[in-house]
């Protein structure tokens, strides 16, 4: 006996086109990536693999939108383990609003001993804390967003965070290299980033509940942040963010911004454009 595809539930999912959600998904604040993600925009309740050569390419722009509305209504936003102190004013100036934000940064030159067991073989132990600090954010359920930096996690490591989730209303991003790929993984969506000259965004659909798409997305993201807003509220007495001056003589393009943390131990980069990227 042969159905007719309109006869079929309404809860299954036809590999031609992009999967149903329970809940419509959080914009992206940019429509052509939100008309290509099922429930049309970041999931909720689920893992969102992003994977870049490196950091500071445009991923804090890309998120940043997502992350204003979750602040700016109040919802805390988890950040575990960035590899650069995120620069507290341009945050601020891209509208996200620090008193929902914290930090989670890895402890300064500590190599820590390998350490084995269920779910942390191989592992290091600052990588194992950061693991433990993500999955506790996301089974919390007090946090509208997670966005965490695991590079070496293994499959096993992100099935745990797919669990955590939860099918639960967090958004969670988990930010990877490029070699992750080859990998399997529990995240349903799993999303390569590549920068291009200026302020474009290549966005590669490596996985995704819906057909497959192989050419890339480019979408334009707000110019980097060059300079610091004055006064900047909330964030002077903030010890998890402190705001510095550039160099007075930097050594890296103009157009970026070097940053500091509370602790005045590192310094880096926030979202670089391609013509800083060239030299890296």
């Amino acid at each position: 006996m042969t159905l007719p595809l309109s006869s079929l539930p309404a809860g299954l999912w036809r590999a031609s086109e992009l999967a149903r959600c329970h809940r419509a998904g959080h914009t992206t604040g940019f429509a052509a990536l939100d008309a290509e993600l099922p429930g049309a925009g970041w999931p909720h309740g689920t893992v969102t693999e992003l994977l870049s050569e490196r950091p500071g390419i445009g991923e804090w722009r890309l998120l940043a939108p997502a992350l204003r509305d979750l602040t700016q209504t109040g919802q805390p936003v988890m950040v575990i383990a960035p590899p650069m102190l995120p620069y507290a004013p341009a945050l601020a100036g891209w509208g996200i609003d620090l008193r929902w934000l914290s930090v989670v940064m890895r402890p300064a030159r500590q190599t820590g001993p390998m350490t084995g067991g269920r779910g942390g073989r191989g592992m290091k132990t600052e990588d194992r804390d950061m693991l433990w600090c993500a999955e506790q954010a996301l089974k919390s359920a007090c946090c509208g967003a997670v966005l965490t930096w695991l590079p070496a996690a293994t499959p096993e490591q992100i099935r745990r965070l797919q669990v955590a989730a939860g099918g639960g209303e967090t958004l969670a991003w988990v930010m990877r290299g490029p070699a992750a790929v080859a990998t399997a993984s529990a995240a349903p969506l799993r999303l390569g980033l590549t920068v291009a000259e200026g302020s474009r965004l290549s966005v590669q659909f490596h996985k995704r509940r819906g057909p497959p798409r192989t050419e890339p997305l480019w979408l334009t993201l707000p110019a980097p942040y060059t300079r610091a807003p004055q006064p900047v509220t909330g964030v002077a007495d903030d010890d998890r963010l402190m705001p510095v001056r550039p160099d007075p003589a930097p050594s890296f393009a103009p157009s970026t911004v070097s940053l500091v943390s509370a602790s005045g131990v590192s310094h880096g980069l926030l979202d670089r454009p391609a013509s800083a990227l060239s030299g890296a």
